[in-house]
């Protein structure tokens, strides 16, 4: 706080400002410090605080910090500005750190604000969370519907030779499929 003359009550440092710390008596408001970049200071701070992580300051002489936009972040406290989400993450307003996009949807596009900004995997691929691209199936495998956070292994009876695809064929006469077969394979002699 300060009093001017003839003050009848100490009047606090204003937003954006705060006590000086060498300073015992204070008679006006031009003796409060402006707070830094990277800081915040309420009504009558005796002290700069860091903004926290997922806020930044890039003005000094602020009262409050601002959220990290919608596709950026910011994981340390005390920071003027945020960094923008890489591919395969996601990042909320206000995030203090990167979130993967879920399993079953990837992105390879950076500064995504959202879940629901992932792209869904489609059929005959499969996405782990955080994918930045789908993977297709491998052969002897198959997924028959989009978003499929893992291939699907073809039953026995069927096989699958080529990447990528959503369904598997049946095993051909003369042969047979294990389970997740990349071809068929032929009968022993004399069966």
């Amino acid at each position: 706080n300060y009093c001017s003359e003839g003050s009848a009550a100490p009047l606090p440092c204003p937003g954006g400002t705060h006590v000086p710390a060498n300073v015992v008596v204070m008679s006006s408001a031009s003796q409060c410090t402006t707070c830094p970049s990277g800081t915040f200071c309420s009504v009558g701070s005796g002290s700069a605080t860091d903004c926290a992580p997922g806020t930044f300051n890039a003005i000094a002489g602020q009262p409050t910090c601002d959220n990290c936009a919608a596709g950026t972040f910011q994981t340390q406290a005390g920071q003027t500005a945020c960094v923008r989400c890489t591919g395969g993450n996601y990042c909320a307003v206000g995030a203090a750190a990167e979130l993967p996009c879920p399993a079953g949807s990837y992105s390879n596009t950076p500064g995504l604000g959202a879940a629901s900004t992932c792209t869904a995997c489609p059929a005959g691929s499969s996405c782990s969370t955080g994918s930045t691209a789908a993977a297709a199936c491998a052969p002897g495998t198959f997924t028959a519907s989009a978003s499929a956070p893992t291939c699907d292994d073809c039953a026995a009876g069927t096989f699958q030779n080529v990447a990528g695809q959503t369904a598997c064929l049946q095993c051909t006469n003369g042969n047979y499929c294990s389970e997740g077969s990349a071809a068929p394979l032929p009968c022993p002699g004399g069966t």
